[in-house]
C-alpha cells in the first residue's frame, strides 16, 4: 500500500483494510499511528487515471486517456491554482 500523512498531524499513517473495489478505483482505511494523541480513521480512494503504456492484452470495455509519463507529471487542472473551496452545506449532512 502507499505510504500516506495522516492529514490531522502529519505522522505516517498505516493501512488497515481495503474496502470499495473496481476495475478502475479501489478505497484504502488508514489509521494514524499516534492512536493516543490523533487517533484519525480516514479512507483513502485510489484511481486510475491514465495510460502510460498500454498493455498487451487491453480490456476492450475500459478506456483510458494515453499520455507521456513526462507531460502527465507536469500538467494541472485548470482549476488547481486555489485553495479548495468550502464544501456545500448540504453535503456535510450525507
Amino acid at each position: 500500500m502507499p505510504g500516506v500523512d495522516c492529514p490531522s498531524c502529519g505522522l505516517r499513517a498505516f493501512a488497515r483494510q481495503t474496502g470499495k473495489k473496481s476495475l478502475l478505483y479501489s478505497e484504502v482505511y488508514y489509521v494514524c499511528r499516534d492512536l493516543i494523541g490523533c487517533g484519525h480513521h480516514f479512507v483513502v480512494g485510489i484511481s486510475v487515471l491514465r495510460t502510460v503504456r498500454p498493455s498487451i492484452r487491453p480490456d476492450p470495455l475500459e478506456r483510458l486517456p494515453l499520455t507521456t509519463w513526462r507531460a502527465a507529471a507536469n500538467d494541472r487542472a485548470a482549476n488547481d491554482d486555489g485553495p479548495p473551496s468550502e464544501p456545500a452545506a448540504d453535503a456535510m449532512t450525507s
